[in-house]
């Protein structure tokens, strides 16, 4: 249920029980209670801690924003969240797992692109239909960067690297077939330059790959990788959007720089197909709630993460939308997984 977090005397009894529940645990709870759940007494959504599953690894925009949405979802419901890692197959394990888990609204998913992308390339029999979308709540343009001590400090510098040494350039991403992969391989398509795409678990790894040296460049999400740009590990060589973005503001659009491509990411949160629809309504307005939460906000934009929000509805057709996108872009550019 809502709970009044700014003060009176409702809100600190919703969190004192929920901090209770916390310092208790499962088998706590289990001891007080008798047995696990039910915490608010009717029955309702929901009844114990809810978990989060991130397909891709920690320190990901999808493990960094779903933990934001947890931390403020435990301001607006009686019991803890958490977050969980489950990795590999280009966010199909994780997404996997969520979507068969019990539909009783305790396990949620986080998604992205590739829920549109697995079928068209044959990594899983995941897709759209196999989900209860929840909520989008960010999108992430698309930013080529490189080392800092790169040999090419451009854009154009660095297509005529490409034209001039075909299949050299290793370009890092977060899976095989994942969005980031897809974003690659247009924007390397659209500068008509051969890479040789490399796969890693997650956007952080593969832009820890950048950092290391074992690759050449990676295109990630623009917020996702700020941080290490403005500490001068990565230099972003440009940006697949409309405009210049607030996390780069000192990096151009890669329009703007004569390459026409707008490309990126979103991400959203999902829960189990088969779900009633009363504990769906039940988990959207908690979202609803967490979207507008001043503590999930000053997250959102201390970090330079996009707030985008499309509800259940439209998020649904959206997901119809970027299934026709992505299987014309896998059959446009002849990628396979």
């Amino acid at each position: 249920m809502a709970s009044d977090t700014n003060g009176g005397s409702g809100g600190k009894t919703v969190l004192n029980r929920r901090n209770a529940i916390k310092s208790l645990g499962v088998t706590g709870l289990a001891m007080t209670a008798g047995c696990i759940g039910d915490l608010n007494g009717d029955g309702e959504w929901p009844s114990r801690q809810v978990e989060i599953v991130s397909p891709w690894a920690a320190g990901g925009g999808a493990d960094r924003t779903s933990r934001a949405v947890a931390d403020a979802a435990e301001n607006h419901t009686d019991v803890s969240w958490n977050v969980s890692n489950q990795t590999g197959g280009s966010g199909s394990v994780g997404m996997n797992a969520a979507a068969n888990s019990e539909p009783d609204g305790h396990t949620l998913g986080c998604t992205a692109p590739e829920i549109a992308l697995f079928q068209h390339l044959g990594i899983a029999e995941l897709g759209p239909d196999d989900i209860t979308p929840i909520m989008q709540y960010t999108e992430f343009p698309a930013a080529l960067v490189v080392h800092q001590d790169a040999e090419f400090s451009s854009l154009d510098e660095w297509i005529s690297y490409g034209e001039n040494n075909p299949g050299e350039l290793q370009m890092a991403n977060s899976g095989n077939g994942s969005s980031w992969h897809m974003a690659a391989a247009g924007i390397a398509d659209e500068a008509g330059i051969d890479v040789e795409h490399v796969s890693y678990d997650g956007a952080s790894p593969a832009m820890q790959a950048v950092i290391n040296g074992e690759a050449d460049c990676t295109a990630v999400g623009a917020a996702e990788v700020a941080p290490q740009v403005r500490d001068g590990d990565l230099e972003a060589l440009g940006v697949a959007f409309s405009e210049q973005v607030d996390s780069l503001p000192d990096t151009q659009t890669m329009t703007e720089q004569g390459l026409d491509i707008e490309i990126g990411s979103w991400l959203g949160h999902f829960a189990p197909a088969d779900i009633d629809d009363e504990t769906r309504d039940a988990i959207v307005d908690v979202y609803e709630s967490v979207y507008e939460d001043d503590q999930f906000v000053e997250f959102m934009e201390n970090n330079d993460f996009m707030r985008v929000q499309r509800g259940p509805d439209e998020f649904s057709q959206f997901l119809d939308e970027q299934y026709e996108y992505y299987g014309n872009l896998v059959e446009e550019l002849d990628i396979s997984a």
